[in-house]
């Protein structure tokens, strides 16, 4: 959680105490510019550490962002593990012709693992995934998956990383929205 300091506050409130509603105008603005930025460092973050694409990070982290009657914003990722398949995986289609050792890595720097009995199969859907068999018999099968973007983003380097970029912008922008708030009433 990163929160204004009573320094910010007190500075704030001085600079733009004539002016009405603008202390919260421009914390609110500061607070939604530092949570898009905090999304663009998990997205970087994550991918320094992960075989995941951009957009996968993207679409399972939701922004609420700050107003004048509620000064305070907030960024969550909600998601479900992701398919091996969405990771770097040999071979990457199905082949019936013949039989090639499935291997996998999910994390950057790591070397690809051999997956014992797992093949590569098209869904009905038309999902291409990693599934091995749950028993002895032909079916049922069952998909492998990797890590969630939630838990990819619960590392505590990544989630550091994270925390440090949005006190420093959220800084930055206080200042600067202080100033654009003086220069337009000047």
């Amino acid at each position: 959680m990163i929160e204004f300091t009573s320094d910010q506050i007190s500075r704030g409130e001085a600079l733009l105490g004539g002016i009405k509603d603008a202390l919260p105008k421009a914390q609110s603005n500061a607070i939604n510019r530092s949570l898009i930025t905090a999304r663009a460092e998990a997205i970087r973050s994550v991918r320094e550490q992960y075989i995941v694409d951009a957009s996968t990070i993207r679409k399972t982290m939701v922004i609420k962002n700050a107003s004048l009657n509620k000064p305070s914003g907030s960024i969550s990722s909600t998601g479900s593990p992701i398919a091996l398949s969405k990771f770097d995986i040999s071979p990457t289609r199905p082949n019936s012709k013949q039989r090639i050792p499935v291997t996998a890595r999910v994390k950057l720097g790591s070397s690809k693992k051999t997956i014992k009995n797992a093949f590569i199969a098209r869904t009905s859907n038309g999902h291409i995934g990693v599934f091995i068999r749950a028993g002895k018999s032909r079916f049922p099968i069952k998909q492998l998956y990797g890590p969630s973007v939630p838990q990819m983003l619960g590392e505590k380097n990544v989630s550091k990383k994270i925390e440090e970029k949005a006190a420093e912008t959220l800084d930055k922008r206080l200042e600067h929205e202080i100033n654009r708030i003086l220069e337009g009433h000047s």
